[in-house]
């Protein structure tokens, strides 16, 4: 999602980046921080799409799911043996 979207819907419900702040005893700078890059910590992440009701992934795409070594190896080796 782009930050004005995250700040609209967190209007929506009523919350604001100082009241997730409290809250999560940081400082409203940080969780700006976080809806402005969509990184950062991961803990006021998983917050704010605990509030919007979204997966994390949906609001913040940058923490994906990481891919294991063995998956890597094998899309690699698909890659390679494709000619």
């Amino acid at each position: 999602m782009e930050p004005h979207e995250i700040y609209e819907n967190l209007y929506k419900k009523g919350v604001s980046a100082r009241l997730i702040a409290d809250v999560l005893n940081v400082t409203n700078q940080s969780v700006s921080g976080v809806i402005r890059s969509g990184r950062g910590s991961k803990r006021i992440a998983e917050a704010i799409a605990k509030v919007l009701d979204k997966p994390l992934i949906t609001v913040f795409p940058y923490y994906k799911p990481k891919q294991n070594r063995s998956e890597k190896i094998s899309i690699l080796k698909q890659i390679l043996n494709s000619n």
